[in-house]
């Protein structure tokens, strides 16, 4: 009861048509899935950017309010609204770019922003500005020790 069978033409073909059908939707399912890890890339790696275009803006502008502070902290004469308008524009930086910012990022500008305002106080009531002046230097500190880790950037 052995049954021969014989491979023929017709069989063969419809054979390589159906692993040829196979194969293509394997590629194309294999294309897909390469495509998609891409633009998670691309997208990661476009967030990233953005996250190095706010931080440099950041620190450009604390670079300015930590020189009209040591300023003051020297005793040299500086308009209170140069400072406030200062600190404004750094709120600004901050509010447009939140949700890009790292939560350990704006809560050290945050806490560093809290020192200025103390400063700000002072200088309304006339008093030293010494003390805060110090807290200040040390969150500022922080502040850039934090976007430096954050960011993966080592001293």
């Amino acid at each position: 009861m052995g049954t021969n069978y014989q491979l023929q033409s017709d069989d063969l073909k419809d054979f390589f048509y159906m692993f040829g059908i196979f194969s293509t939707c394997i590629m194309s399912f294999l294309s897909i899935l390469i495509t998609l890890k891409n633009r998670r890339n691309t997208l990661r790696e476009s967030l990233y950017k953005e996250q190095l275009i706010f931080s440099n803006s950041l620190i450009n502008e604390f670079y300015k309010l930590h020189s009209i502070l040591t300023r003051l902290n020297h005793n040299q004469k500086i308009e209170l609204s140069e400072l406030m308008l200062q600190v404004e524009t750094i709120f600004g930086i901050i509010f447009s770019h939140s949700h890009i910012g790292s939560n350990r990022i704006l809560s050290e500008t945050s806490i560093t922003l809290d020192r200025v305002n103390n400063i700000i106080d002072n200088l309304k009531r006339e008093e030293s500005i010494t003390l805060n002046y110090e807290k200040y230097v040390n969150n500022y500190q922080k502040l850039i020790s934090t976007i430096r880790e954050e960011l993966g950037f080592f001293s």
